[in-house]
């Protein structure tokens, strides 16, 4: 006969496991959702696979044994926006959606990829766009071209043809390599963008998978020599690449970008005719000498326009001049001299992400920003709920640098003490309580 204490303790085991092992077994019970669209009859994607049409009138499209976790529906009908609706289904949870579908006068379309393995890093017209399973609508009609990156299988290239309003599959077999290796890039100064066979890789120091044989690899760093050579990757081993870069000589040509108000005026660099300026962008005079000259601006019925402009090295001087009517006094223009300074513009799916640039924050997408550095610089996208992420990114003087993030939805851990963890420590303070019984009754 157990003592009254070790009585109460095995009720008290026998309690917990009864409410917590079925609640455990239930965490892998699989949900399900019912789809209704407005108007019926849109295809229904989830995490890129078909799974039907919606009903017209009130019936419902039933999707179930989807796994507890993060998902991604998309609907998509000709003649309609694709909507894309992330959510998140709970162990045996059935839930309700309901999406009413934006009409479009747009020529645009969507492509689903599904690839195997999945994975796989998607870089759609050489743009980085996320990783398969994926989705993308608001594509514009016609080819594009779509590249599929996984380390350990040969990289995949196809081109999809976009039709307006409609959701092109791609399903492809990615193919193992023979064998996999790494490759360890570091340069002096660092912050070189590496490329890989021609692949954009990341910024040095870096280390990538490769696969074996000899691979090229390309360093390129502003202000300094492009750099190249070759590696040879071995199955499992890391092969060390170190790339000492050379700087590149100051320039002595510098730039003038010219436009006027009324455009269509004659230029003139040091009294030599250059071209005529245009309402939809500047007239851009390159190859300039470092040093003095004199611009003029000539369109009849206009006062002769005439300013001295001072062009410094690997800089591009701006003259925006608003010409008056002959016989009106000529209004000065100030240059802008844009030197080494470029914009980027930031977008991410969904919108509303933090963006930072370098560490400092900037705002939420989408996102653009002018006077940025030319050069190198990290940009991070964050989101509640999404998994952060981080894209290089080359700013070059006097243009623009377009990134765009498709985000991840986070996998939530779950929460709390291991159900088995309770029970050993349950168990072991069992043990003690036996213990000291076999004591007692010595």
């Amino acid at each position: 006969m157990l003592p009254p204490y070790l009585r109460y303790l095995c009720l008290v085991l026998l309690l917990i496991a009864a409410m917590v092992l079925p609640a455990a077994g239930a965490n892998i019970a699989a949900g399900s959702i019912t789809v209704r669209s407005v108007p019926g009859g849109a295809t229904a994607t989830l995490d890129g696979v078909y799974q039907g049409l919606t009903p017209l009138g009130n019936d419902a499209l039933v999707i179930e044994n989807i796994d507890p976790g993060p998902h991604q529906l998309v609907l998509s009908k000709s003649g309609y926006l694709d909507d894309q609706h992330p959510f998140w289904i709970g162990s045996g949870q059935r839930s309700d959606i309901r999406i009413t579908l934006s009409t479009t006068t747009s020529q645009s379309g969507s492509v689903s990829i599904v690839s195997s393995p999945a994975g796989a890093d998607l870089l759609l017209d050489g743009g980085y766009r996320g990783r398969t399973p994926i989705a993308i609508s608001g594509l514009s009609t016609g080819r594009h071209t779509v590249v599929l990156e996984l380390p350990g299988y040969v990289r995949y290239e196809d081109t999809v043809d976009v039709q307006n309003g409609v959701m092109t599959y791609l399903d492809p077999v990615l193919t193992a390599t023979a064998a996999v290796g790494f490759i360890s890039v570091v340069s002096s100064p660092s912050g070189a963008f590496v490329y890989v066979d021609g692949a954009y890789r990341g910024i040095t120091p870096l280390t990538v998978a490769a696969t074996t044989g000899s691979r090229r690899i390309e360093l390129d760093h502003p202000g300094y020599a492009d750099w190249s050579s070759t590696a040879q990757v071995t199955s499992g081993a890391t092969v060390q690449v170190n790339a000492y870069l050379q700087l590149l000589p100051a320039s002595s040509n510098g730039g003038i970008a010219v436009s006027s108000d009324p455009a269509g005026a004659g230029v003139y660099l040091d009294d030599q005719y250059r071209g005529v300026t245009t309402d939809y962008g500047d007239l851009e005079l390159t190859g300039v000498a470092v040093g003095s000259h004199t611009l003029s601006l000539r369109l009849d019925g206009y006062d002769e326009y005439r300013l001295t402009v001072q062009v410094t090295p690997d800089a591009t001087v701006k003259v925006r001049p608003r010409l008056t009517t002959a016989g009106n006094p000529s209004v000065t223009a100030t240059p802008t001299v844009l030197a080494d300074r470029g914009s980027i513009q930031a977008n991410s799916t969904p919108s509303g992400a933090r963006v930072a640039i370098d560490g400092s924050y900037k705002g939420t997408t989408p996102f653009s920003i002018s006077d940025v550095p030319a050069g190198p610089h990290t940009v991070r996208f964050s989101l509640d709920g999404y998994v952060e992420r981080e894209q290089p990114v080359d700013v070059r003087a006097g243009q623009t640098a377009t990134l765009s993030a498709n985000l991840t939805p986070v996998t939530p851990t779950r929460s709390g003490v291991p159900v088995f963890a309770v029970l050993a420590a349950l168990g072991a303070v069992a043990v003690v309580a036996v213990r000291r019984s076999g004591g007692r009754r010595r």
